[in-house]
């Protein structure tokens, strides 16, 4: 390879020179081979026809270089323009994406390296119903709603980590921290205040599942966390990484967006346990 921009000739007017003993590779006379059909039968009859057909034929492949390297960071620079680093996703407005053209071939380049091959599939993602996904080796691609979204597989979580009364402190599936207090304070998403009196223990910590409902907090009645997805303008990645806290088989949580009302803390409040996700 560091020799390719060097003719046979020359390589071996330098050999010849320096007394370099040269060694014929049988197979290189083997025309069964293309790249030997093309060097032995087709290059020779080019150089008849034009016999600066090598010079120029490496020219342009130093041009095609430097036209790539335009190219690639061309590419670049536009995707830091256009995409958006959420966490573990990555996210692009398909009307920006519509907005280039060859759409096709922008979508090639900034997809690629994640190891996507069905390009038309890719593509058809831009004019999709919300929902729908295509799948490379190691990441998968979503339509959701204005967006593409784009997801690096990992492999399946534990499905349901335990809490006793006396814990402080956990580490997995996320940092949560557990503190009795006297009164109310600082409020946040990621801030809970419960009835302790309510919680049945172990408190389980897990993903949502089909058919699963709660109170959510400032509400009557109840309603179904699928629902509440659907209303929030979740898409399906974020759902799947949504985790709940639970008590009794009841959601307490909908850890960092909506807390169960049935848990809330009351005047007849006697204990009250603050739970900070970090």
């Amino acid at each position: 390879r560091p020799l390719l921009h060097f003719s046979r000739a020359e390589i071996m007017e330098y050999a010849k020179d320096q007394s370099i003993a040269w060694r014929e590779d049988a197979s290189n006379l083997d025309t069964k081979y293309l790249r030997n059909n093309i060097r032995h039968n087709i290059v020779p009859y080019l150089k008849e026809l034009h016999p600066t057909f090598l010079d120029n034929f490496l020219r342009t492949q130093e041009y095609l270089a430097d036209t790539l390297a335009i190219a690639q960071t061309h590419i670049q620079q536009l995707r830091r323009q256009l995409f958006i680093q959420e966490g573990d996703l990555e996210k692009v407005k398909v009307s920006s994406l519509l907005a280039l053209e060859p759409t096709k071939t922008y979508l090639f380049h900034f997809f690629k390296e994640y190891g996507f091959a069905q390009w038309d599939d890719v593509y058809g993602l831009l004019t999709a119903d919300s929902g729908k996904e295509v799948h490379s080796g190691t990441h998968r691609l979503l339509k959701d709603r204005e967006y593409l979204i784009l997801k690096e597989k990992t492999g399946n979580d534990p499905l349901i980590f335990n809490i006793t009364e006396d814990q402080v402190v956990m580490d997995l599936p996320m940092a949560l921290k557990f503190e009795q207090v006297d009164s109310l304070g600082e409020t946040s998403p990621n801030i809970l205040y419960v009835d302790k009196e309510t919680l049945k223990y172990p408190l389980l910590v897990r993903k949502w599942e089909k058919g699963d409902y709660f109170y959510p907090f400032g509400m009557t009645g109840k309603k179904k966390v699928s629902k509440y997805f659907k209303d929030s303008k979740m898409d399906a990645f974020s759902k799947e990484s949504q985790w709940l806290l639970c008590s009794d088989n009841k959601i307490v949580w909908v850890m960092g967006k909506r807390p169960d009302d049935r848990f809330k803390v009351t005047e007849r409040t006697n204990r009250i346990l603050k739970i900070i996700l970090e």
